[in-house]
């Protein structure tokens, strides 16, 4: 549908000094839209039957094409320039892959030149409603606590079913991670993956108190004093599981 073709390149909010980074530009649909918009546009795709058609169609001097797989990529080693936009469509069952990948890179970059800016992309509604889902919410949980961690997430729209050809089971949402804002929480973390551990281990019996899914991390649950142990993981905040982390870890 074009209507939501324009509507989805609108929300990735190009000007001509960006520099963006497609994952999956697969037949090149919202890539012919990016090249001319952009100062570079890298595009990284799997699938080498596309590859051909993708450089035929897209010859712009200020297009590069990765045949790779995503979550194998080297980014440091292949995109230059700062501040990048990353976009994409993601084949709905790596989405939390790619996502927590973006996460991790943003981490490691935005300690150095090479920041990323955002990540937007088209991914199921479900998943989307999870990942801004509320503190005391069966829709928290761990994608929410990580995404929140590393970003602000925000849903900009739906992309109904009637959209596609052919039509999926199911519908689609734009959603923006702003990374600017939230990005220090790694340098509020005493070991970051001490703190995924706790935040999975917690949401991997998320209907249990965490005075019981604790007990694998610290001798006596009953030292911790920065958060109510009786509370179970969908009840504690970002800032809560970072207190949480960084006073076991301390102890």
């Amino acid at each position: 549908d074009e209507y939501y073709i324009s509507k989805i390149i609108d929300s990735f909010e190009l000007n001509e000094n960006d520099i963006v980074l497609e994952i999956g530009p697969g037949g090149g649909i919202l890539t012919k839209n990016i090249v001319d918009k952009v100062k570079k546009l890298y595009a990284v795709e799997i699938d080498q039957r596309l590859l051909e058609n993708l450089r035929k169609s897209i010859p712009n001097e200020n297009f590069t094409l990765f045949h790779e797989d995503f979550m194998k990529f080297n980014y440091s080693d292949n995109i230059e320039g700062s501040d990048v936009k990353i976009v994409g469509n993601l084949p709905y069952h790596i989405t939390s892959g790619i996502i927590f990948k973006v996460m991790d890179l943003a981490a490691e970059l935005n300690q150095d030149v090479k920041k990323i800016r955002s990540l937007t992309i088209m991914i199921q509604k479900e998943v989307a409603e999870r990942i801004v889902g509320k503190v005391d919410t069966k829709k928290y949980g761990i994608i929410t606590v990580l995404t929140s961690f590393f970003s602000t997430p925000e849903i900009l729209f739906d992309v109904p079913p009637e959209a596609f050809f052919p039509k999926p089971k199911v519908t689609s949402t734009i959603i923006r991670f702003n990374f600017s804002e939230k990005i220090e929480n790694i340098n509020k973390v005493k070991d970051f993956a001490f703190f995924k551990k706790v935040v999975k281990a917690t949401f991997l019996n998320r209907r249990k108190m965490l005075r019981n899914t604790l007990k694998p991390f610290i001798e006596d649950v009953n030292d911790i004093k920065s958060i109510d142990i009786t509370k179970r993981p969908e009840n504690l905040s970002v800032q809560e599981f970072i207190d949480l982390s960084n006073e076991i870890i301390q102890k």
